[in-house]
């Protein structure tokens, strides 16, 4: 569902990265320095602090004290000029952007089970300062950090489980939307057609009943998903204004399959603001509604699109999809990468140690469903199309995908379709499994 705006969002920042074409590595100082978001910049710094690491690993010896004070003075030293002089070679650049961007956009439309996920990917418990260290890769709807850092602080909690995170979220959307529901419901989609618009680089007009339904039920706002969920099975509407969504939910009216198009409001960064409500006395609210961290565009990025007379239609040429300019810069990236030869069978690929692994802790033991996996992605030819297939047999099989496992798995396909980055998803992972 968000396949065009993670296509185009991705060629956006590669235009402003990557500017000389000649380009093989992206130094992490270099990327500090663009404008690019603050989101995606903490990202790629701590891929590296997990390399670091992983060095620092190494670092353990029977012979030698590691630990001495003057010595860790030095290694520490050592690690800040890796850090400094860090950088990633073009596919891995590449690869690490699209899943940058995909977890961005996921938490926009879904921040329950993409928190949940991402804190929780590696252990069922965690330390209240690894999720704080997390939020960290999120700019947007901040009153989640805010609520939880006082839900942490008031209860002195050091460690939580993934059971507790969950009520946790729920209660502070709960408390959220209790304050207006329509209102606040309506703020929280405008900002969502803003997110999305903005990484799009256009206006965004409309919103796909597809998202817009995975945002009300992920953050159990359950009366407005049965209204939508009635649009998406007993009308033929694939996307909504937000004025059609807010008839919708204000009025639990559906649209009208033959009414004209209704006129987008004037910037799809119109927000409500309903009047903020004060706190009566003894009420147990858990936070207080805070506004979203949305920037706004600049002002040549959105423009109004150009209304074409109908006295002479023949005279236009009908606009191409906006997607297509990142269908064919991938197309171009994938023929280009695989011309030397033929895509590798991950049959062969994945065997081993490695294979049991993903089958037992992935797949629940089930061999025949895993290599039913492989099997359709061996008859694709793009990582675009991998991707999705990933995607798709990831939630039908509960997997979470930023667990150590999947990510080890998807840098193994990975590898299929860009054989140049040969460290991605090495063998060598198998010491590490």
């Amino acid at each position: 569902m968000l396949d065009q705006t993670i296509d185009l969002f991705t060629k956006h920042i590669k235009d402003i990265v990557v500017k000389d074409q000649r380009m093989d590595n992206i130094p992490l100082a270099y990327l500090m320095t663009l404008d690019v978001p603050q989101s995606l910049k903490h990202f790629f710094s701590q891929e590296v602090e997990i390399w670091l690491r992983e060095e620092e690993e190494k670092f353990v010896s029977l012979r030698f004290d590691y630990d001495e004070p003057q010595v860790r003075v030095l290694i520490d030293k050592i690690f800040d000029l890796l850090s400094q002089n860090a950088f990633f070679d073009l596919n891995k650049f590449n690869q690490l952007l699209e899943r940058a961007i995909k977890l961005q956009l996921n938490f926009i439309v879904k921040p329950h089970r993409t928190l949940k996920q991402f804190i929780f990917r590696d252990a069922d418990s965690v330390s209240t300062i690894e999720v704080y260290d997390t939020l960290k890769y999120f700019s947007q709807f901040e009153y989640y950090k805010l609520a939880i850092s006082e839900f942490f602080n008031r209860k002195y909690l050091h460690n939580i489980d993934s059971t507790q995170f969950s009520e946790l979220i729920d209660t502070i959307d709960d408390d959220y939307f209790e304050k207006d529901k329509l209102d606040l419901t309506l703020n929280t989609i405008s900002s969502i057609m803003a997110a999305i618009g903005q990484a799009q680089q256009q206006s965004l007009s409309k919103l796909s009943v597809d998202i817009l339904y995975d945002a009300l039920s992920d953050r159990n706002l359950d009366e407005f998903t049965e209204l939508v969920q009635k649009v998406k099975y007993e009308t033929s509407f694939k996307e909504l204004s937000l004025e059609e969504i807010e008839t919708l939910l204000k009025e639990h009216k559906l649209p009208d399959d033959h009414i004209a198009e209704v006129k987008p409001p004037e910037s799809a960064f119109e927000t409500y603001q309903p009047e903020p409500e004060t706190e009566t006395a003894g009420s147990e609210s858990l936070i207080e509604p805070a506004g979203f961290d949305i920037e706004e565009p600049s002002e040549e990025v959105f423009t109004e699109p150009e209304v074409v007379s109908s006295e002479e239609p023949e005279s236009v040429a009908p606009p191409e999809p906006a997607v297509s300019v990142a269908d064919d810069l991938a197309d171009h990236v994938a023929k280009q990468i695989q011309s030397d030869s033929p895509l590798e069978d991950l049959e062969e690929m994945i065997q081993g140690r490695i294979r049991r692994k993903i089958i037992k802790k992935l797949f629940k033991k089930n061999e025949q469903a895993f290599q039913s996996f492989l099997a359709a992605l061996n008859k694709e030819f793009s990582w675009k199309a991998a991707s999705r297939i990933i995607d798709d047999v990831f939630y039908e099989h509960e997997i979470n995908p930023y667990s150590k496992e999947a990510i080890n798995l998807s840098d193994i396909i990975y590898l299929r379709f860009f054989p140049k980055d040969k460290y991605v998803g090495d063998q060598s992972e198998e010491t590490k499994w």
